[in-house]
């Protein structure tokens, strides 16, 4: 009977799941970094750059707080307390939805709107320069096979 330990290859394969594993926790820590360090010259977290984004490609700039929180893939309590942080610096303001009293919406305020128009640009450069070594094609590589392991 083979086991673990006596399958031939396992260590191999360990082996190379273990090294691809800390290959895509190195890429994603240098991305995070990255955002981070341009989000910070602007006064706010990268996490508080993607709200102001994805309220930027919704109608009238503004969303349901778990639109946001979908779109994000984070927790709603996680963009209800990065919305608190915004709402406070005075980026967003909420307000309840027109048509259903029980959802609250997060809207960019025009100073929301302003650092959504400066800071946006330079965090999207950004992760197109950190991938600027791989082709296209092996971008799209790399993405079918994170998909694949999702």
């Amino acid at each position: 009977m083979m086991n673990r330990e006596t399958t031939p290859g396992h260590d191999a394969r360990e082996a190379r799941a273990l090294t691809a594993t800390r290959a895509l926790e190195m890429a994603a820590d240098h991305a995070a970094r990255e955002r981070g360090r341009h989000a910070g010259k602007f006064g706010v977290s990268d996490a508080k750059l993607a709200v102001l984004d994805v309220l930027r490609c919704c109608p009238d700039e503004g969303a349901c707080l778990y639109t946001v929180s979908d779109k994000l893939g984070v927790s709603r309590p996680n963009v209800t307390k990065l919305v608190d942080g915004l709402e406070r610096g005075g980026f967003v303001e909420r307000s309840r939805h027109p048509s259903d009293g029980r959802k609250v919406r997060a809207q960019l305020t025009p100073e929301g709107t302003r650092l959504a128009r400066d800071a946006l640009p330079g965090r999207e450069r950004r992760m197109r320069d950190i991938w600027a070594e791989l082709t296209d094609e092996e971008l799209d590589t790399l993405t079918t096979l994170l998909q694949r392991t999702g």
